[in-house]
């Protein structure tokens, strides 16, 4: 059985590392744990910008490095296999691609990000996951 779990440093995907664990290891379960960087298109539509956005990609690259990190040390005894990934785009869509790319079981999931405002703007990642994913998911409410 494969377990994703989409996290992004906030409190409500640590709880959901911690959930997918427990279950993980009951299950007997091999977990990936995935990242998704922020497209960061809008400076890349004016070449004057391109320094900014080079900038902006490589933060957000050593953030997403950042977080898999810490979720490997949150993990460390975990005794099944961990894979840890990150990519860019769209986190909905590029959890739901992942997760068939993959052929995941389970995607287990916090129910709010780093992105307050977006998430009103936009609708939340955990509710387009649940709509557009072929797996399974679980959400995993950290704060309620």
């Amino acid at each position: 059985m494969k377990i994703l779990v989409p996290i992004d440093g906030s409190k409500s995907s640590k709880a959901s590392l911690k959930e997918a664990s427990s279950l993980g290891e009951k299950l007997q379960a091999e977990l990936i744990i995935l990242t998704v960087i922020p497209e960061t298109s809008i400076f890349e539509q004016y070449p004057t910008n391109f320094a900014y956005a080079l900038e902006v990609d490589k933060a957000n690259t050593e953030r997403a490095q950042h977080i898999l990190k810490e979720a490997e040390k949150d993990l460390k005894d975990f005794p099944n296999k961990v894979e840890t990934f990150y990519t860019s785009g769209n986190p909905a869509a590029q959890i739901c691609k992942f997760s068939d790319e993959k052929e995941v079981d389970l995607i287990v999931m916090g129910n709010r990000g780093l992105g307050a405002f977006s998430r009103t703007l936009l609708g939340s990642v955990s509710n387009k996951v649940i709509n557009q994913s072929r797996a399974s998911v679980l959400v995993v409410k950290a704060d309620i």
